[in-house]
């Protein structure tokens, strides 16, 4: 039988496990014993970011656009301006309702105190019940004139207001359809924008899993760095009818009123949506522990008082564990410093069986 150096037996392919001759107990090597442990089981599902908040801004009043102070892709607050027009008109127009209700109102006060005088005189017998039904019918017309004038002022003040826009909710502006100089007409499009605060993902669900996405317990997003957004119980909206192509649902579910940008989490981009269907045994051991030959990866395990290197198949869990496949069993004892182990052994003669 050869001896062979460990780091040459690497090279060779592993048909059959390599066991070292070295007593477990006689190294300094740091074992751990391998322990299944109840993990939550996820649904994966590739989600596309959607704004909820988008819309277009368009005008209500005319005027001359005569202030843009914002451009495409500026990040506007809520309540900021975004268009302004010319307001001469509509200031006229105020002044105009506002006389008029200054007049309204004269008339009014002249006949409560005309209707008032008559009542009074009518109590003594001094007048006629005609001249009390006329001096009610004039007070009656003198407060619909008021109500009328008090309506237009508010119609006017209504119209001056609007000739200056403001953000209805902090977002991005998407698009700009007018310049300045030109003349806005009720209806005419102004801007198109949207809010990052309020987002939603969407997903299309296969048939054959429909079910365990309406009985999940908790969702999340899965970033690119590793981090998790945890999103608690989801309200799934799931379509009721299926794509007749694909035979998938289309699902739904919004996200915590926040800025996500900062995360990555920006509309049209795609993420992964992990929705949790349930809780399953599994064995995981921390990444130190694995030992890479290509894309073969090996733990050093215990057999009786020898030490083998076990071909395993694992899964990155984050940044620090893998979730083992195939190829170990709870309770088995492993090196927790697979490289460790190695630089070890490498000074050891090797018995390949």
């Amino acid at each position: 039988m050869r001896k062979l150096s460990l780091i040459a037996s690497l090279g060779v392919h592993l048909t059959a496990t390599m066991l070292f001759t070295a007593a477990a107990a006689d190294n300094n090597q740091t074992w751990q014993r391998v322990e299944a442990t109840q993990q939550p089981q996820w649904l994966e599902l590739s989600s596309m970011v959607e704004a909820v908040s988008q819309a277009t801004v368009s005008a209500q009043t005319s005027g001359r656009i005569i202030e843009l102070p914002y451009d495409v892709n500026d990040l506007v607050p809520q309540g900021a301006v975004i268009v302004r027009f010319t307001d001469t008109e509509q200031k006229a127009r105020l002044q105009k309702a506002q006389g008029a209700m200054t007049e309204a109102q004269s008339r009014f006060d002249e006949q409560q105190k005309e209707l008032v005088r008559v009542k009074d005189i009518h109590s003594k017998g001094l007048v006629a019940k005609a001249a009390l039904d006329l001096a009610q019918a004039n007070f009656n017309a003198a407060k619909a004139r008021q109500d009328q004038a008090v309506a237009a002022v508010a119609e006017a003040q209504e119209q001056l207001e609007q000739t200056v826009v403001r953000a209805p909710y902090t977002g991005i502006m998407q698009e700009r359809y007018v310049e300045l100089g030109e003349l806005a007409v009720p209806g005419k499009p102004l801007l198109k924008g949207l809010s990052l605060e309020h987002l939603r993902l969407v997903a299309q669900v296969p048939q054959h899993q429909l079910t365990a996405a309406r009985n999940s317990m908790s969702a999340q997003i899965a970033l690119a760095d590793g981090k998790q957004i945890e999103l608690g119980q989801p309200k799934l909206v799931i379509s009721p009818q299926a794509d007749s192509a694909s035979h998938s649902f289309q699902l739904r579910v919004n996200l915590p009123k926040a800025d996500h940008s900062a995360e990555g989490l920006l509309p049209g981009s795609w993420q992964k949506l992990q929705l949790q269907t349930g809780v399953a045994e599994q064995v995981r051991i921390a990444k130190t522990s694995v030992l890479w030959r290509g894309e073969q990866s090996m733990v050093f395990r215990q057999q009786g008082d020898k030490s083998v290197l076990q071909p395993i198949r694992v899964q990155a869990v984050d940044a620090n564990t893998y979730r083992v496949i195939s190829g170990l069993n709870a309770g088995d004892m492993i090196a927790s410093d697979a490289n460790a182990m190695l630089a070890q052994q490498a000074q050891k003669p090797v018995t390949q069986q």
